[in-house]
């Protein structure tokens, strides 16, 4: 059988795929998986970890809340950019209810059960085309506590810019 170039591109492809899911393993302990059909990494939510999207502008201010708190964790923007997703600890609800104002603010939960897409390198990245690590994970640093991660985004909805009280 002859390899085309085609093939060989997604052989590639699927190479570094599969590369990538074994270091997030190594290095994290995560249970990534290859999608092959997309060639992606991703990631299953509601067991060993959650996840919560959100618009880039409220993203950014509850980032700035959890590195006060000294619990900044992996953080990634989809594709163009405009939403940011925290990876967090488990909620230990199994429906965690989001606030009311979190979910007027666009907040999204990722569904148990559900899956997240993971940026193939684990460095921090600028390619706005691609999912990429805003805050990279760190070797054998746990995740944020879920409702730390909560908290900081109702600080960020409410403009409390310092962590204190509101002006």
């Amino acid at each position: 059988m002859n390899i085309t170039p085609t093939m060989r591109t997604q052989l590639s492809s699927l190479r570094e795929l599969s590369d990538a899911k074994a270091q997030y393993e190594e290095l994290h302990g995560w249970r990534t998986s290859v999608d092959v059909g997309h060639q992606r990494l991703v990631l299953p939510v509601g067991e060993e970890m959650d996840a919560v999207t959100m618009p880039l502008r409220l993203a950014e201010a509850a980032a700035v809340h959890l590195r006060i708190a000294m619990l900044a964790g992996p953080m990634m923007a989809a594709p163009g950019g405009q939403w940011l997703t925290f990876l967090t600890a488990p909620a230990t609800a199994s429906r965690p209810d989001l606030p009311v104002e979190l979910r007027r603010a666009r907040v999204q939960l990722v569904p148990r059960g559900g899956q997240v897409v993971i940026p193939t390198s684990s460095e921090a990245g600028h390619d706005l085309r691609v999912w990429r690590w805003v805050e990279p994970p760190q070797p054998r640093r746990a995740l944020p506590p879920w409702p730390a991660v909560i908290a900081a985004a109702r600080r960020a909805v409410s403009g409390d810019q310092l962590g204190g009280a509101s002006s």
